[in-house]
Formats: structure tokens, C-alpha cells, sequence
């Protein structure tokens, strides 16, 4: 039996060797180059070195925005791939969690809103609201320290599930969820 030798895969350290080589100027051309490479680094550079979380939370929610609400009366179908994406990138921007919760209330409510404008669609949108807001539900009851405002929450977004029944709206998913959480 001959053993082989495994090579190791070359991680990020002779990168960063390299990197410090480089004149500053280099350095600074090389950030640049980075930073407009594209949309991602541009808000990954944003969070991580701007210390501010703000506009990249304003610009997943706008694409939230885009992909449920702004779809009503356009499309016929809701791009679930692209949602998750923007969750991923949420993640990968590595936003604070009460910012994250804040961005999954925005995809489940604007799923439900494109569920209701229209009369039949597939089931898999219906079951990927579901998802996410029984996601939003745990996030919520996981990560606010305050008990007062994950009550405080609880009971709003009981108000307007309600609201949204009382519509005679058909989402059997959506209503498993509510009763898993608020019965």
C-alpha cells in the first residue's frame, strides 16, 4: 500500500501574507478594486469597517420590497430564491439580530400580501410564508431579552393574522402556524 500525501487546500493565509507585502498605495487600489467589484462588498465594506447597519438593513428591505409587494398586480409569480438570497445576505453581513427580525417580518408579511391579491397560485408560496413567519415567531421568542416586547410584538402580529382571516382569506399554512404560536 502506497500512501499518498493529501495536499491541503491553500487558505486565506498566504492572501493575507501578500497582502501586507503590497505598498500601501497597492493596498488602497486593491480595497478599491474590491469595493467596486460589487453591490455585496460595497455593503459588506459598509457594515464591517462603516459601523453602520442601517442602510444595508434599508437596502434588503427594499429589495424585500421588490420582490413581494412590488410584484402585486405585475407578476404572477413570487421569486422565492431571491428571497432567500436576501436572507442569506443578511446573514453573510452578519446584521443584528433584532435588524433581522425586522427584515423576516418584512418577507412574510409582503408574501401574504402577494398571496391575497391573487386567486390561485401554488401552493409552495403559501407553505414558504409559513415558513417564514413561523421562522420570525422563533426568531423573536429566541432573541428579545425583553419579555415585555416580544409580548408586545406577539400580540400585534396576532392582530394582524386575525385581520388577515377575517378577509376570508384561504392560507390553511399560514393558520397552522398561528395556531402552533397564539393557541
Amino acid at each position: 500500500m502506497t500512501e499518498k500525501k493529501l495536499k491541503s487546500k491553500p487558505g486565506i493565509k498566504p492572501f493575507t501574507k501578500a497582502f501586507w507585502a503590497l505598498s500601501r498605495v497597492r493596498q488602497e487600489a486593491f480595497l478599491k478594486n474590491l469595493y467596486d467589484l460589487s453591490p455585496q462588498n460595497k455593503a459588506l465594506f459598509a457594515m464591517r469597517l462603516g459601523k453602520d447597519t442601517t442602510k444595508v438593513l434599508k437596502d434588503l428591505k427594499k429589495a424585500v420590497y421588490k420582490e413581494t409587494c412590488n410584484r402585486i398586480g405585475k407578476f404572477r409569480k413570487l421569486r422565492l430564491a431571491k428571497i432567500n438570497e436576501i436572507l442569506r445576505n443578511a446573514d453573510r453581513y452578519a446584521l443584528p439580530m433584532h435588524q433581522q427580525i425586522e427584515l423576516k417580518s418584512e418577507v412574510w408579511q409582503g408574501m401574504i400580501a402577494f398571496i391575497m391579491s391573487k386567486r390561485s397560485l401554488p401552493d409552495r408560496y403559501q407553505v414558504a410564508a409559513a415558513r417564514h413567519l413561523d421562522q420570525y415567531l422563533k426568531m423573536m421568542s429566541d432573541h428579545i431579552l425583553e419579555k415585555s416586547e416580544v409580548e408586545e410584538r406577539m400580540e400585534a402580529d396576532k392582530t394582524l393574522l386575525l385581520k388577515i382571516f377575517e378577509k376570508d382569506a384561504y392560507l390553511p399554512h399560514v393558520e397552522e402556524v398561528y395556531i402552533k404560536w397564539f393557541v
